[in-house]
C-alpha cells in the first residue's frame, strides 16, 4: 500500500493558526463574559426586573412585586408586531406600563435624558424619556395573545402565537415595526 504526501498549501496552514488562534481567545475571555454577565442571567433565571434611577438601585422586582405597586396594574394593549420575515400584524400583548410602575416607585422622569433598557444577552436599548412618559406607549409585556412569552430566543419565534424573548419584553407601541423591543429584558436603567 503506497503512503500518499499529504502537503499543506499555505492558505491552510493560516486557516488552521487563525482558528487555533480563535479558540485560545475563546477559552480565555469566555470566563471573563460569563463572570460579567452573572448579575444578568441571575436576574434572568429568577425572573426578575432591576431598576435603577440616577445612579441608585430602586431595587430588584418580580412581576408579582411589581403588580403590588401602587397604581399598577395589569392591561391589556394592542402593538404591531413585524419582523423582517413576515408581515405585520397587530397583536394583543398584556403587561404593566412603565410610566405607572416608576410613578409608583416615586421615580421622577421629569429631568430623565433617556431610559435605558438592558437584556440579559447584553444588548440595550434606549428610549427618549418623551417615549417613556407618554400615556399607553411603553410597556413591561409578559404575554402575547394571552400566551407567556417563550423564554429565550427562538429564530422560528415569528411562527408561533406567543413570540420568544420572555419572561419580559419592552414594547413601545407607537414602534410600526417592533424592532425597538428589549427581549429577555433583566434592567431598566434611568439617566
Amino acid at each position: 500500500m503506497a503512503k500518499k504526501n499529504l502537503k499543506l498549501n499555505i492558505p491552510t496552514i493560516i486557516s488552521i493558526i487563525i482558528v487555533g488562534l480563535l479558540a485560545i481567545a475563546l477559552a480565555i475571555f469566555l470566563p471573563f463574559y460569563l463572570k460579567e454577565n452573572e448579575e444578568e442571567r441571575t436576574l434572568f433565571e429568577n425572573t426578575e426586573i432591576k431598576i435603577v434611577a440616577y445612579g441608585e438601585e430602586i431595587g430588584v422586582f418580580s412581576l408579582e412585586e411589581m403588580l403590588a405597586v401602587e397604581g399598577v396594574e395589569e392591561k391589556t394593549f394592542g402593538a404591531v408586531y413585524d419582523t423582517s420575515s413576515s408581515e405585520p400584524v397587530e397583536k394583543s400583548y398584556t403587561g404593566i406600563e412603565l410610566k405607572a410602575l416608576l410613578s409608583g416607585l416615586q421615580i421622577d422622569l421629569s429631568g430623565a435624558r433617556m431610559v435605558t433598557f438592558k437584556a440579559s444577552d447584553g444588548m440595550n436599548k434606549v428610549y427618549s424619556q418623551q417615549d417613556v412618559v407618554k400615556s399607553n406607549n411603553v410597556y413591561i409585556a409578559y404575554k402575547v395573545e394571552g400566551l407567556e412569552f417563550n423564554t429565550g430566543i427562538d429564530p422560528l419565534a415569528y411562527m408561533k402565537t406567543n413570540e420568544d424573548g420572555g419572561p419580559f419584553v419592552i414594547i413601545k407601541v407607537e414602534d410600526p415595526y417592533s424592532q425597538n423591543r428589549c427581549k429577555l429584558l433583566v434592567e431598566i436603567v434611568i439617566t
